[in-house]
């Protein structure tokens, strides 16, 4: 079997919003200035994969002594309210449900960016080197990935915003120009990058088939023949769907016709059906996404949902050959 979707798409915006605990500051000798555009992740279908986008943190260092400073540069991002980091969880608008995301370091997605005043990831560590007069400017990558297999990520509204309070920047300076390894013993300083993080998330439903509904092998004499297969689907949450079957003939009613490989002219009639029997309720192709028409109706629930296609053929009265036929599944929402 062959399979198509027909999808209609919804929206979703996200954004978080949270804070953690802020260190006293202190003078060093360099200072920065720091600012982060936000990470949009366009259309995202958590359901079925993840999506990748990124962000850009910049900066600016001075140095106020006469001597020439190196510095390690340690920014911090933690979570809005002190939740949970791993994964993030960003809140719909209304109602408690949450998409999991999360922000990385590393374009392998394998490096949290934390923070250094709350849970157990690690801020982003730069090392700078700033001669009096000379100002070193930068930037960094933020990688941010929506989590794939989100069964109950619901379409609407989303919204978090990073402010000062869940952004900082530490500084471990030493004189010279080698850098510090490490922010051990780095001073915070007044210095944020607020950001917001948005995302649409996209009402799309997934379909699978097994490969073959196999009449099997019978004789010329044979009468009354059925079969079956499964296919899947898999529709976000409370997302209402009808499923219609398009035999290659384009037959509405799921009454097609098996050809013969060998290329004898002889066509086999069969029918589809949603229920077993050579009676069982047809099942054809003109459900829509409000009606059902004479397809087979369901209910999302994030997760793949089994329906079984049974097809019959009155008889096997036709050459010795192998006859097959392609079948179209129409998910419609």
């Amino acid at each position: 079997m062959s399979t198509t979707l027909r999808r209609c798409f919804a929206a979703l915006l996200l954004l978080g919003l949270g804070l953690f605990w802020v260190a006293p500051t202190h003078a060093t000798n360099i200072t920065c200035t720091t600012s982060m555009s936000p990470l949009s992740f366009g259309t995202v279908s958590p359901l079925l994969s993840q999506t990748n986008a990124s962000a850009q943190l910049t900066y600016t260092c001075s140095n106020s002594s006469n001597t020439t400073y190196s510095a390690a540069l340690c920014f911090s991002i933690g979570e809005p309210g002190g939740n949970q980091t791993n994964p993030r969880q960003m809140k719909r608008s209304s109602g408690n449900y949450y998409l999991n995301f999360q922000l990385y370091q590393d374009p392998a997605y394998s490096i949290v960016w934390g923070s250094a005043y709350f849970g157990s990831n690690t801020p982003l560590m730069v090392r700078v080197t700033v001669a009096k007069g000379a100002p070193v400017s930068g930037s960094a990558t933020l990688y941010g990935q929506v989590l794939a297999g989100q069964t109950t990520a619901l379409t609407g509204n989303y919204s978090d915003n990073y402010q000062n309070g869940d952004t900082a920047l530490a500084i471990n300076e030493a004189s010279g120009s080698s850098p510090p390894g490490s922010c051990a013993g780095a001073v915070q300083q007044t210095s944020y990058f607020p950001f917001n993080v948005t995302a649409t998330v996209a009402n799309v439903c997934a379909v699978s088939a097994g490969a073959i509904l196999n009449f099997g092998t019978v004789a010329s004499t044979a009468t009354n023949l059925s079969g079956s297969n499964t296919i899947t689907v898999a529709c976000p949450s409370g997302t209402a769907y009808y499923v219609g079957l398009a035999p290659s003939n384009g037959n509405t009613v799921g009454a097609g016709t098996m050809t013969g490989t060998g290329g004898n002219p002889d066509q086999v009639p069969y029918q589809l059906r949603s229920a077993a029997g050579m009676n069982g309720k047809i099942w054809g192709n003109t459900a829509t996404s409000t009606k059902v028409g004479n397809g087979v109706a369901g209910n999302g629930n994030g997760s793949g949902q089994a329906l079984t296609v049974y097809a019959t053929t009155p008889n096997a009265n036709f050459r010795p050959d192998t006859y097959t036929d392609t079948v179209t599944i129409n998910v419609n929402y």
